[in-house]
């Protein structure tokens, strides 16, 4: 760790955010989710916790649960589905001894004794299938983080927590591989919140998460993710940020061109009536170009995904969303190896090969060969899912602005594209 690098980075971040006011969004989230706990999942009785309570929640603890409402804070990425919490908040409500356990964990403050009890929890939920004692700790990890922001990291994966402490080059007092779920849970908290303070940084459990998680900071302990097939494990290397990896290559013609056809597939698909993402680093120039109506342009994308495949569609270029569902994805290639954007839809069908989306490589017609070139690498060929070449398209800048010329597109179904699109074995 580069210590006075990262001394530098939290210099910066107290500067930029305000830790006081998202605290008081935090008190009121915790105060809320607590009551939902006490007054719902304790209540006697075995009557169903209903879906509009179960869901004010959810949107404290997941954003990929029930997504986030503006004003409003979300513990972490869990990614566990809606209905997996729902169903969990009932299991407790019905048990209430293993919601009792939980409820001794949230207020245990000795460490030694929260781990015992979380392995307590382990033994005693080890055949529920509710995801509460993952091996990743996301669900507990979570909860507890809602219960109490100020104490308990928001940082909810086992996984994240490990590379953090090899970061921090933080030495646990006993071997982290062999020690119990417990341990790992416990005193990573408390590890990785003391190691964090001591390079400088104060504040709650949730202002340092904030600050490890900033993409700055990201990028100095998170450059490398596996993700898990059933039958391989795939590694898959996410650039930090995807447009210094266009910049390098285009020139300022180029990019301009290329920010012209990002928004006017922003707005094709708006009129259209989808929802709309832009990657974050994209989103300050794209909008100079179009102006989207209220709550078109989503600040997050309310999909379930695992982590690392959430960061890779995060990156793509522009998605058309129906209501929770991704239904077509573009990547917009100017640099002259038209390879980048490529590669991106192939990791996302390595990583998710039932995934049904309709992807798109859009670049100017001069390069249409080296698109299907690229397509039909033997690489892209052996994909679980299919062929890259079967699954992906062609769009031609010339076609995107014909499309925006098209009148009437609010009555149009997104099939229109068919017409306008050209596939690998028609070249």
């Amino acid at each position: 760790m580069n210590k006075s690098l990262v001394q530098e980075l939290i210099s910066k971040f107290v500067q930029s955010y305000d830790s006081a006011a998202k605290d008081r969004i935090w008190q009121k989230q915790s105060a809320d989710f607590r009551r939902f706990w006490s007054e719902q999942v304790l209540a006697p009785g075995k009557e169903i916790i209903s879906d509009d309570d179960c869901d004010a929640i959810i949107r404290i603890l997941d954003y990929c649960g029930k997504g986030k409402t503006k004003g409003s804070e979300v513990v972490a990425k869990v990614m566990v589905p809606q209905n997996v919490w729902r169903k969990l908040f009932n299991i407790l409500h019905s048990d209430k001894k293993l919601a009792s356990l939980v409820g001794s964990i949230f207020k245990e403050a000795d460490v030694d004794r929260k781990a015992q009890l979380i392995n307590e929890l382990y033994i005693a939920n080890a055949a529920g299938k509710n995801r509460l004692t993952g091996e990743s700790g996301n669900v507990l990890n979570a909860l507890l983080a809602a219960y109490d922001p100020f104490k308990n990291l928001s940082a909810v994966s086992m996984k994240h927590r490990k590379a953090l402490m090899d970061f921090l080059e933080i030495k646990l007092p006993f071997d982290g591989a062999s020690a119990s779920i417990g341990k790992q849970i416990a005193h990573s908290n408390e590890s990785i919140q003391e190691a964090t303070r001591a390079l400088g940084l104060a504040g709650s459990a949730r202002t340092l998460c904030q600050f490890l998680y900033s993409e700055p900071v990201w990028n100095l302990w998170h450059a490398e993710d596996i993700v898990k097939r059933t039958d391989q494990q795939v590694i898959v290397t996410i650039p930090p940020n995807a447009k210094t990896e266009k910049n390098e290559s285009a020139n300022e013609g180029e990019m301009r061109e290329s920010l012209q056809i990002q928004a006017a597939l922003a707005e094709i698909g708006s009129r259209m009536g989808f929802q709309i993402w832009l990657p974050r680093a994209d989103r300050g120039r794209v909008l100079t170009k179009w102006k989207p109506d209220h709550g078109v342009l989503l600040d997050e994308l309310p999909v379930g995904f695992d982590l690392t495949t959430m960061k890779t569609i995060e990156q793509i270029d522009v998605l058309w969303l129906k209501k929770r569902t991704i239904v077509r994805a573009f990547e917009v290639e100017h640099t002259t190896s038209i390879y980048s954007g490529i590669l991106r839809m192939a990791d996302l069908l390595a990583m998710q090969p039932n995934l049904k989306i309709k992807l798109h490589i859009v670049a100017p017609a001069s390069r249409r060969e080296k698109v299907f070139q690229e397509i039909r690498r033997p690489v892209f060929a052996l994909l679980e899912g299919g062929a890259l070449s079967d699954i992906c398209t062609y769009l031609s800048y010339d076609n995107v602005a014909d499309l925006r010329k098209l009148q009437h597109l609010e009555h149009l179904s997104d099939k229109v594209l068919e017409d306008y699109e050209d596939k690998s074995q028609e070249s």
